[in-house]
This record gives structure tokens, sequence and C-alpha cells, in this order.
């Protein structure tokens, strides 16, 4: 299995919230990655380029270890170039509002001049077109455009988040890469003819445990803009954290992951050489290491395209199974506060072409707390519409979110159920154990001591020892779910009709909840348009 890291640091050209070094972060980066022997990929802003001291930094680089690509935000320079008005607000030559600085603020002709601005500008400079792209969020159009004129090779975007930054991706194929669909970013398309052939790598290295629920209170209801728990070295309980850093890298890259593990790692310049320096010097340090035991690749972003294009015809199956206890450091001041965040659980994110799901043990309760349906026809909000708010929302089709759907008292999830007594209660399980099948990933663990397992494969979720699941949440932040007709649970969501269904069970409304229930001992549950 080909465990594989990408740094890719992206460069702007102005920062208007406060003074900032710019040129200091990407000088240190280029030296830190050239002392521990490092490949990496650097993104440019369009207002970048046109900064000699930025490009100056990388006359003569070596290009086999450096890739330089772009970052697609729009700048004053940039939209005044392609014709169009500046809407930044006032003294802002960049602004990160989504309307003014993300593709999906502009029609999508207006769309293609800025790309074909900044692909120009990029050739320009350094004498061919890009290969690789970033951007917290890249729309469909724009997405496809780069690929057909000028043969992209890779692309990223955010990591799942909610609001933070006042952009909401929620929803989408939780970590590696995928082939996206012409009409929705963030769901992996099913078929060729929907397919863009581009694969798209989530940023920043999310915790694959603590992540997701963060600023979640069960009391009231999730939080609107969310904490970061990721890779990103500049949060000190995270990507700043040595003991933080070693458990991520064990986990992400321990096996179970299937068709490949990924991490992306990387600072932008406007957070500060001081702010990032501690974290990118652990991180650097322990990618050199496992690299030389033989443990991963780190390579640019594009070889990681270009090996992806030749190796997956269609988006692959993968997985992330962190299995082992949480712990910080106590004798590093700075992580003194954190025993908070410190925790025994287990959590295994599975994701294919069709759809996504977590599973999360926590002291002896297992739930299913993460369920999205992906459809290549389920349209982003902004395919061929201007966003016109300051924030954007891409999303997929929730059969069960934990964090969104919680709320009132209700801790949301479908919980493991066991018939006792002539009656359905949640039940004890063992911790779990990971292991690798044919076309997918298998979950061992035991159930009121009795032997059970879950299977993750294309096709669905298959339960085998006699359990259940109860699907709990609080009702007035489940609104896409309709209830149980003619044997399946129904949802809709922005205007699209999809259902659960349970293969060899069945599924039933009961006070408040819904228990869906094996006839026998093994049953499959999944999900499709309807």
């Amino acid at each position: 299995m080909r465990n594989i890291v990408n740094i890719v640091n992206f460069i702007r050209g102005v920062e208007p919230r406060m003074p900032m070094d710019l040129v200091e972060p990407v000088a240190r980066q280029i030296e830190l990655m050239k002392a521990h022997g490092l490949p990496g990929t650097f993104l440019f802003q369009y207002d970048a380029m046109i900064r000699p001291d930025m490009v100056s930094l990388f006359d003569g680089i070596d290009r086999d270890q450096f890739e330089i690509g772009v970052w697609l935000e729009m700048n004053r320079p940039m939209v005044e170039k392609a014709g169009l008005p500046w809407r930044g607000r006032p003294g802002f030559d960049w602004d990160w509002a989504a309307n003014v600085g993300f593709s999906v603020g502009y029609t999508p002709k207006e769309r293609e001049k800025l790309i074909d601005v900044l692909f120009e500008k990029f050739r320009e400079v350094f004498g061919e077109y890009p290969l690789s792209v970033g951007s917290w969020m890249i729309d469909a159009h724009s997405l496809e455009y780069m690929q057909q004129k000028y043969g992209i090779d890779a692309a990223c975007i955010c990591k799942d988040q909610w609001g933070t930054d006042g952009y909401t991706i929620w929803g989408g194929y939780w970590n590696q890469g995928y082939y996206p669909s012409r009409y929705n970013v963030l769901s992996p398309a099913q078929t060729p003819a929907a397919q863009i052939p581009v694969p798209m790598f989530r940023m920043l290295g999310s915790d694959p445990v603590t992540q997701y629920d963060l600023g979640l209170d069960v009391n009231s209801q999730a939080s609107e803009c969310q904490a970061v728990a990721t890779l990103e070295p500049v949060y000190p309980l995270g990507g700043g954290s040595e003991a933080w850093i070693d458990w991520f890298m064990r986990q992400n890259f321990s096996g179970n992951s299937l068709a490949f593990a990924y991490a992306q790692a990387g600072q932008e310049n406007s957070f500060g050489w001081p702010a990032m320096e501690f974290g990118l010097k652990a991180q650097f340090k322990r990618f050199e290491e496992m690299r030389d035991q033989g443990k991963l690749i780190v390579e640019r972003m594009g070889d990681t395209g270009r090996w992806f294009k030749r190796s997956f015809d269609s988006t692959p199956a993968t997985s992330v199974a962190a299995l082992e206890p949480m712990r910080y450091n106590p004798q590093v001041p700075a992580e003194a506060n954190a025993a908070a965040l410190e925790h025994d659980d287990q959590s295994v994110w599975y994701d294919c072409k069709n759809y996504r799901v977590n599973w999360l043990w926590r002291q002896g309760a297992l739930r299913l707390r993460d369920f999205y349906l992906f459809s290549e026809d389920y349209r982003e909000r902004y395919l061929n519409a201007v966003c016109e708010t300051e924030y954007l929302v891409y999303d997929n089709l929730p059969i069960m979110d934990g964090n969104r759907m919680s709320g009132d008292g209700v801790l949301a999830g479908g919980f493991v159920v066991c018939k006792q007594d002539g009656r359905w209660v949640d039940a004890q399980c063992t911790r779990l154990r990971v292991s690798e099948i044919e076309n997918g990933l298998r979950l061992d663990f035991e159930v009121q001591g009795k032997a059970a397992r879950i299977e993750l494969t294309e096709q669905g979720v298959r339960l085998e020892g006699g359990f259940g699941l109860r699907f709990d949440w609080c009702p007035a932040r489940a609104a896409a779910c309709q209830g149980v007709r003619d044997g399946l649970l129904r949802y809709r969501h922005n205007g699209a009709d999809y259902a659960l269904r349970a293969q060899d069970g069945r599924i039933e409304a009961q006070d408040g909840s819904y228990l869906i229930l094996p006839q026998g001992e093994g049953m499959a549950i999944s999900a499709a348009r309807v």
C-alpha cells in the first residue's frame, strides 16, 4: 500500500488584516524542506506572482524537488486584469468573503476569464502552465474548465468543516482523494460520463476522532463556526504538538487504508513564520524519519495526481482507522491544559464513490456517527449560479449526521442495540479490531459477549452478529428525514429524494427513534436516490 504525504504551501501577496512578513515564511519553508530532503508543492496566488521578492525565492530552484502551481483565490489585480470590478471591502486587495475571493462569487464565464488571467500570468512568470491547483473551494465548472483547457493533474480543497471562516464544506469524501462529479465538486462521480478526470485531494490532515464534533454541545446544538484540529502547524494542540503529530502519523499510516493512505501538510504564508516554525520543524523531522524507514513517500501533489490517474479509473475505496488512545505530553508547557482533549476513542472512516461512513467507539458504546450518500447528479448550489453571500455551502446527502443532527439534549447517531428479554436495548461493545477484506474493510468486536462484525464495501454496510441500530436525532435538526414508507427510511434534502434500505432487515419507528433490525443474524444497509 502506498502511504503518501504532500507538503503544500500556498503563497499570498497581501495580508490586509495585519502587518505581516509574507516573504520570510516561504523562504524558511524552502530552507527547511531542503534541509530534510523533502519535496513539495508551492501554490502562488496571482498577487504573489506580481511581487518580484516572492518570485525571486524560486530562481534556480530544483524543480524536481519543488513543484510550483496556483492558488485560486481572487484579488484586486487579478480581477481588474480580467476586466471585472473589484468588490472587496475598502482597503482590502484580497478579501476572503466567499462572494469576492472565490470562484463561486462570479458567473461561469467570469470564472473562465479569471482562470485564464491566472494561468497566463503563471506562464509569463514561470515559463509553463501550472499542473496543480488549490483553493479552499473550487466549483465544478472551474475545475472542469482547468482540466479541459490546461490539463491540470491535481487539485486540492479544504477539509470538511462547518462555518469556519465562513465556509461550510460538509459531507464530502473525508480524506485521501477522489474523482469529482461534473455537477458537484464535493461528490465523487459514480459513472465515467459524470467524472472530471482530475483527482481532488482533501487538505489539512483532520484529526479523525475530534475534528468532526468540535464545538458540539449536545444540550444546545452544534457549533455554527467550528474550531480546527488538523495537521496545520499553527494549532498548538494539533499540528503544533509533537505528541499529536506522532499519534496522527501512527493512526493515518498504520495500515487498513485500502487503496492508499494520504495526508496533506504545509501552511499558508499569511500566518507568519513564528506561528508555524515549531510545528513545521517537528513535522518535517517526523516525515524524514518515516520516509527513511520506508513507511511513507513524500512527494509533490502533481506527482500524486499523476500516480492516481495511472492507478485508478474511478474513485477507489479508502479508509482511516484511528484505534489508539491520544495522550498529550505533560512535559510540554504548551500542552499543559490539553487534558480535556485526550481520549480513548476509536474512529473508523470509510469512503467510496457511493457513500462515506464513520463508526465511533467511546466507553463501550459503538455508534454510527456519520453516513452520507454521494450522488453525482446532486448539484452544487453554484454550478451555474453566483454565490451572493459572504459564506458558501457545499454538501452531500445526509443519512446520519452525528454533529448537525444533535441538540436539545439528544446525541445523534446509529447506536448498536441487541435483543434482551424480548426488547431491543442499547448494547455494550468491545473495542474495534480492523482488517482489510476483499473490496472493503472489516470491523470485529463483541456485543454483550457475542462475536459481531461490520463489513464496509462499495455496495453498503453489512452487519453480522444479530445486532441492530437505533437511529436517534434531534427532530428539529433532522428535517431531511421524512419517515418510513414502503419499508424504506426516506429523506429529502435540498430538493433531492433518497432513502435508506435494510436488506434482510426491517426499519420501524419507535418512540421518536428508528430501529433498523435484522431478520436473522445479519443484514445490509445501503442508501440510494429514489
